[in-house]
């Protein structure tokens, strides 16, 4: 279930963690637009408070970025008032638009609205009282919480599949998604709480899927990585995490369906490949993606390089001579190449030659990157762990998912990333100073998963002046 699960907790950690700390403009109804029934029923109540006066005046705060949170907060704030409360209802006319699901302030609601706003919020107050505790808690801070009943959320899914202006406006593949991912995950879950605390310390967000009876588990993603020693931390950002293992049987039936598929399949085939078995079951269980904005890639490419662990490696080498035939007939030119003796391969596409991407092997993994000295670099980097003449800057255990992104260096990437080769003479506008990025630390997002509960983590802090 995690990985419906992940797809449906991003999106209301964005509606609790970030809408939430704008306090929400009422409606001439709690429904809109829409039908009685599920129309007025809410579906996630939030709750925003302030503690110690925090923010009330941003203009004294030294940090940019929450004057500017503290000016938006307090454009809507009502004097003399300590929180907010919202609840969110289901329009099929937002779908598609940011007001879909937006939360509306209790002061627009009914007598029966507010009630069960209150009871969510109240009736998981141990489950906000665990989260806040490891939210850095604050003497002055904006505390925010969010809670949502999972039937209500299905309820509202199921109405998007069979409401005609809203299945109107999904793509097939989002219909699939919903029906075939992200309700079933409901069905196993009771319900998902989130809180955050915003300070002078930073910002600390937590998202938990709850399952009382322990129905998430799942054969299917039931790993956590195992190539937490040789994460590389040298990057801007990079991202780790783990892959669901899917039956390449019933993947392969499902990928039959779609009628575009066939010609993929019979290209691959063409090359002498089994796409089921060569392809499909060979996939990896889990990877790692670096970026970095400075353009040392070709042609001004940035850097990025992609590293992931082959469950059949021996598979893979025998399959190579048949993998560049089929990048020949794709139009994808490869070339073979020797660096202090490890072989590579530069590839690039007929319609951009100037643009490349180099691989290579180091043991049992497959490595990617947009320049050859980055890819190298790379390939020792992994070279040297299993060597034991390195490791990683840190050990990351028990995690489905392990993301980090250096905010005190971002600005400064990407100035030299617009000035680059690849964009300097595209005509692209100047893109204004982010310096207040600097006044971050490294945001860092993890995600654990049980058979009860589903953690999502984010942790940004703040560099102390």
């Amino acid at each position: 279930m995690f990985k419906q699960g992940r797809k449906v907790v991003f999106l209301f950690l964005a509606l609790s963690i970030i809408s939430s700390c704008f306090p929400a403009r009422g409606a001439e109804t709690a429904s809109g637009t829409t039908n009685a029934g599920i129309a007025d029923q809410v579906i996630m109540a939030f709750q925003i408070e302030r503690i110690g006066n925090f923010l009330s005046e941003p203009g004294n705060n030294p940090y940019e970025i929450l004057r500017r949170l503290g000016r938006a907060v307090n454009k809507d704030w009502p004097a003399g008032q300590d929180d907010l409360k919202a609840a969110s209802f289901f329009n099929p006319a937002a779908i598609g638009t940011p007001d879909f699901l937006k939360p509306q302030s209790t002061l627009y609601l009914t007598t029966g609205q507010k009630q069960h706003t209150e009871e969510l919020l109240s009736g998981y107050a141990a489950d906000f009282d665990k989260l806040l505790a490891e939210c850095r808690p604050a003497s002055q801070a904006l505390i925010i919480k969010m809670a949502c009943e999972s039937k209500n959320l299905k309820e509202v899914l199921r109405l998007m599949t069979v409401n005609p202006d809203a299945a109107k406006k999904l793509k097939p593949q989002q219909l699939y998604r919903i029906e075939n991912q992200i309700i079933p995950m409901l069905d196993a879950s009771d319900y998902l709480v989130g809180a955050a605390v915003i300070s002078l310390n930073g910002f600390f967000g937590r998202v938990n899927i709850v399952s009382n009876a322990g129905n998430l588990g799942n054969r299917q993603i039931e790993h956590n990585l195992t190539i937490g020693d040789f994460i590389n931390e040298d990057s801007l950002m990079l991202f780790a995490q783990t892959h669901p293992i899917e039956d390449p049987a019933e993947t392969m039936k499902n990928i039959r369906a779609v009628p575009q598929s066939g010609t993929i399949i019979q290209m691959v085939a063409s090359a002498g490949l089994d796409f089921e078995k060569d392809i499909l079951a060979n996939t990896a269980r889990e990877s790692v993606l670096y970026v970095n904005l400075d353009p040392t890639g070709d042609g001004g490419l940035p850097d990025v390089r992609f590293a992931a662990p082959v469950p059949e490696i021996n598979k893979l080498r025998e399959n190579l001579d048949k993998l560049k035939t089929l990048c020949m007939q794709t139009g994808i030119f490869t070339q073979i190449m020797d660096e202090d003796k490890i072989s590579l391969v530069k590839l690039s596409y007929f319609m951009f030659p100037q643009i490349s991407v180099y691989a290579g092997l180091a043991e049992n993994f497959l490595v990617l990157a947009t320049g050859k000295k980055n890819l190298m670099k790379e390939i020792s980097h992994i070279l040297n762990v299993k060597a034991g003449k390195a490791k990683g800057a840190r050990a990351v255990n028990n995690l489905k998912r392990f993301w980090k992104v250096k905010f005190a260096d971002f600005n400064n990437q990407l100035q030299r990333f617009l000035q680059s080769p690849l964009l300097r003479d595209k005509g692209i506008p100047p893109v204004s100073n982010l310096k207040f990025l600097e006044d971050f630390g490294e945001l860092e997002i993890q995600t654990k998963a049980s058979e009860k509960i589903i953690e999502f983590i984010a942790d940004l802090p703040i560099n102390k002046q």
